[in-house]
């Protein structure tokens, strides 16, 4: 039999992965954020939409895996 893989929704192996690459991503966020303040919908906004939702996509990964370890302890 095939070993079985990591859930679909898992984007990080550890939590502490997770937490680190997803603190990174949303820094980004808010950097293109503050960068798009007094300017039109344009670009940065969208690209910072964009690294806020991998960031909360690796944030929430790490949460749960960290609720998966906790709970086969």
């Amino acid at each position: 039999m095939k070993q079985a893989g990591h859930p679909w929704w898992q984007v990080a192996k550890t939590p502490r992965q997770g937490f680190i690459l997803g603190g990174i991503w949303l820094l980004v966020a808010l950097t293109h954020g503050l960068a798009a303040i007094g300017e039109p919908i344009g670009w940065r906004l969208v690209l910072g939409g964009l690294t806020a939702l991998l960031g909360a996509c690796y944030v929430v990964t790490a949460l749960l895996l960290r609720q998966r370890q906790r709970s086969g302890q």
